[in-house]
């Protein structure tokens, strides 16, 4: 729940507008009748409030809690903010310190259709700045929310620093560069009254001088106002993870660029009525609407110091490349779509060791509406080297009912356990069950496909381990049958000016996979006057040269020439045969030079793969980290003993 930024403002909810109305479904519920109060009664069933604290099953401790068992707000922790004005989102609402009451061990926020100073409605904000402040630890609220349309309840953080438009905070850094965390928001009423469904996790926070904000919901299977729920997330210096009763539903690493959230922040509870991102009240909102709240409280725990952070993204991005077990289907503009039939496509992380913590797996699929219902089932797996898999979990949805147009179906997996791999990596499957055929749009930018993995919260590190044997699937291509036996010339070219003695048949220019960029260039190069210029940008970019089916059983070696004053320790050179992908790292191959330099790899290196059919004979591509490599590269060739 942002407060500043107009601009700010609008990229944030561009960017949440498109998950809100493209998350957990579409449902339609039916608005409360009249004007009924919904505050509820402690002591009967899902909504009888506890009065004393449960320790966790795990090493988190209680550091401070506010049960509400009193008469009126601790005002020792709390303040109340007071106004109009929008607040820096647009709200409609006047906030009043009397809409926030404490009885019967709850604090009750009401939001009324009543006229304070210029806003037609009133509610209550309570924060704690400048009194209590918190550096890390578990953050949770026991609460039943409102519903409806304009209903804007939130649970979240500011940074100390933060100032604002009122100097309500004593900071004196400008949001979104103070850093803000939402533990908890509802949109209510919006996208067919689908967010009366939906919690949001969000961090805001500049990234250099960019605001990029990152947000992740989980759509519940009953409305939110139907009963309490246990909003928590879990901050430690290397990550953010956020749960609904105890189910993880998304985690966020802690880079090196976001300084903000390693500072203090302070707590924040509000209802707000309107706002840009949800949209306002009508004429089919129901007042009064209460926010209801049993408890906050903070847990603290040991934990690794800064910059002990997990040496792997928690997010794997879904792209149209060779990863992908299916070919690449059209583009809509710089859209790389592909369908999901009858035939179940798979993604693979690349081979990890370290561990996962339980729950938080999910991924996020961005489809066209499909003509009916379709019923998708995606699955988790865990592969190992030697090929065989277990399953982790599985989840259902229909994107018919998350959403319209070009949207995204979130897929939960909840129930997985903590996870140590070694070596090994993680295959995310997407069957449809039934229904017409599916497209999936798989960009990994504006529209962004992606598996989503909880790397530990206990700061354990990760790697890539060496593997020379892929177990990424690659488009079919016809094997040569029949005929006399070819004589097979001594050298075969695949991409180079000059002559050799045999050239690869049906090579296409270089292809690109998502966050990479490779073009033909007609300087700088090793020998007559073309090369390949690519950079690698992030995990799986890469590019690679296509051919006909071409049998490599006769060679002994890939010679190329490569140009480069880039590390190349997370980067591997490929080929691919028909079920066969092999790999070498291109590091140890390279000598300490920024000039052209030859690069031999013995096809024994790359086993099977390197016999028999071969359709992707030359390919380079990023595995893990940051890579940022970039190079040119020219005279590709194989050659015989």
């Amino acid at each position: 729940m942002n407060l500043f930024s107009p601009r700010a403002l609008a990229a944030l909810c561009l960017s949440l507008t498109l998950l809100s109305a493209c998350g957990g479904g579409a449902t339609t519920a039916n608005a409360p009748n009249g004007n009924q109060q919904q505050t509820p009664q402690p002591g009967a069933g899902g909504d009888a409030a506890p009065t004393v604290p449960t320790a966790p099953t795990d090493d988190w401790t209680l550091a401070w809690s506010d049960e509400f068992d009193g008469a009126s707000l601790n005002s020792a922790v709390w303040t109340a903010d007071l106004g109009s004005g929008g607040w820096g989102n647009g709200e409609s609402q006047y906030y009043k310190a009397q809409n926030a009451v404490v009885s019967g061990g709850l604090l009750t926020i009401t939001a009324k259709r009543e006229v304070a100073g210029d806003a037609p409605y009133t509610s209550a904000r309570i924060q704690t700045s400048r009194k209590k402040s918190f550096l890390y630890g578990r953050f949770e609220m026991r609460a039943k929310l409102p519903a409806t349309q304009g209903m804007w309840p939130a649970f979240w953080l500011l940074g100390s620093t933060c100032k604002s438009l009122w100097a309500n905070y004593g900071g004196n850094a400008d949001w979104p560069g103070c850093g803000e965390i939402d533990i908890m928001e509802m949109i209510g009423g919006s996208t067919g009254n689908a967010s009366d469904y939906t919690t949001y996790g969000t961090l805001h926070y500049l990234k250099g001088n960019n605001y990029d904000p990152l947000s992740i919901g989980y759509r519940n299977a009953t409305k939110l106002a139907d009963g309490f729920h246990v909003y928590r997330m879990d901050w430690t210096p290397q990550s953010f993870t956020w749960y609904i009763d105890d189910i993880a539903y998304g985690t966020r690493l802690i880079t090196s660029d976001m300084e903000e959230f390693h500072k203090p922040y302070f707590i924040l509870l509000n209802l707000a009525v309107g706002g840009a991102w949800g949209g306002w009240a009508n004429n089919t909102t129901v007042f009064p609407q209460t926010y209801v709240i049993d408890y906050v409280r903070h847990y603290t725990r040991p934990w690794p110091a800064k910059g002990n952070a997990a040496g792997l993204p928690s997010v794997w991005h879904l792209g149209a490349d060779p990863k992908l077990s299916s070919a690449t289907g059209t583009t809509t503009g710089a859209q790389p779509l592909v369908t999901l039939a009858d035939t179940a496509l798979s993604w693979y992380t690349p081979y990890l060791s370290g561990s996962f913590d339980a729950g938080a797996w999910a991924a996020q699929v961005w489809t066209l509406t499909p003509a009916a219902s379709a019923q998708v089932r995606a699955r988790i797996y865990r592969r190992r080297a030697d090929g065989t898999e277990t399953l982790l979990g599985e989840a259902q949805m229909d994107p018919t009912t998350t959403g319209s147009g070009n949207h995204s179906t979130r897929f939960n997996f909840t129930g997985i356990a903590a996870q140590t791999l070694s070596g090994e990596t993680i295959r995310l499957e997407l069957s449809k069950l039934s229904g017409p055929a599916l497209t999936l749009v798989v960009n990994g930018n504006d529209f962004d496909s992606y598996l989503s993995m909880p790397w530990s919260t206990s700061g354990s590190t990760g790697s890539y381990p060496t593997q020379t044997t892929v177990p990424f699937p690659v488009p079919t291509a016809n094997t040569p049958t029949g005929g006399a036996p070819t004589a097979m010339p001594a050298t075969l070219g695949v991409y180079a000016d000059i002559p050799y003695l045999g050239t690869w048949a049906g090579t296409t220019a270089p292809q690109v996979f998502a966050g990479g960029v490779a073009q033909e260039v007609q300087t700088d190069a090793f020998e007559g006057s073309h090369a390949v210029s690519f950079s690698l940008g992030r995990d799986g970019a890469g590019w690679q040269i296509l051919g006909d089916s071409q049998d490599l059983s006769a060679y002994s070696q890939l010679h190329f020439k490569i140009k480069t004053s880039s590390a190349a320790q997370f980067v591997r050179v490929r080929i691919a045969g028909v079920g066969n992908v092999a790999s070498v790292p291109l590091a140890p191959k390279l000598q300490a030079s920024t000039g052209w330099q030859d690069v031999t790899i013995a096809l024994a290196e790359l086993g099977v793969a390197a016999q028999g059919a071969v359709i992707i004979p030359f390919s380079i591509e990023a595995v893990g980290g940051t890579p940022a490599f970039s190079a040119l590269v020219d005279q590709i060739y194989f050659s015989k003993p």
